[in-house]
């Protein structure tokens, strides 16, 4: 999935004042709000019988972190991590939010195996490796429109992706947004399959996602 621009999107940005580099006279650090923080992943059947699969909309709002601004926008850093329990397969909510291609209705026996599968030691192993880490090395671009490179820390293994990304920050709080698409192997994934391969996951994910900060 080219993800998680899930992180999809994401976003046309509303025109919010941004502090420019040359105004901040210190550094300001930001704790991530995870009660209005979230990250969305798109996933789409594939192969000769992706009829039979589903669209599905994996969540978590639940992400903690911080943020530390620099007086060199640049040089911010922004840290993360998210429980992988705390992904949640399908809320109705959310697959509204997302449309048309995710209308169709999904059985909670469906939504339970797939959370399952996502869960198990073939992809996620969320036993083993519980936690999922994201820390910026380095930001590029015009902001408010910005490209992070991150390191992701996936089942004890880095990887590094390129993350597009619109900032708003004010005295009190810190937002970031975007979207991007990236596959399972950019995350040291392979994606699930059943049926001797006919029925699978496709690899180019959608990611989505807000991230939403407080002051200190």
């Amino acid at each position: 999935m080219r993800l998680m621009s899930l992180l999809i999107i994401i976003f046309a940005s509303i025109a919010l004042p941004v502090i420019q580099a040359q105004e901040l006279n210190t550094n300001v650090e930001f704790y991530v709000d995870s009660n209005d923080s979230w990250l969305r992943v798109l996933a789409y059947p594939d192969g000769p019988l992706r009829r039979f699969g589903h669209n599905h909309v994996i969540s978590n709002e639940n992400i903690s972190g911080s943020v530390l601004v620099s007086q060199n926008l640049y040089d911010s850093k922004i840290m993360l991590e998210l429980q992988v329990t705390d992904f949640e397969v399908d809320n109705a909510s959310l697959r509204k939010i997302e449309g048309v291609d995710f209308e169709k209705e999904v059985s909670q026996k469906d939504i339970d195996g797939t959370r399952v599968n996502m869960l198990a030691e073939k992809l996620l192993d969320a036993e083993k490796f519980p936690i999922i880490k994201i820390l910026s090395s380095s930001i590029d671009g015009k902001f408010p429109n910005v490209n992070i490179e991150a390191i992701i820390n996936i089942k004890g293994v880095e990887h590094k992706i390129i993350v597009p990304s619109t900032i708003e920050i004010e005295d009190k709080y810190f937002v970031a947004k975007g979207y991007l698409e990236l596959t399972h192997g950019d995350l040291g994934l392979v994606p699930f399959s059943a049926a001797g391969g006919a029925l699978t996951v496709r690899d180019l994910l959608v990611l989505k996602y807000e991230i939403f900060g407080k002051s200190l």
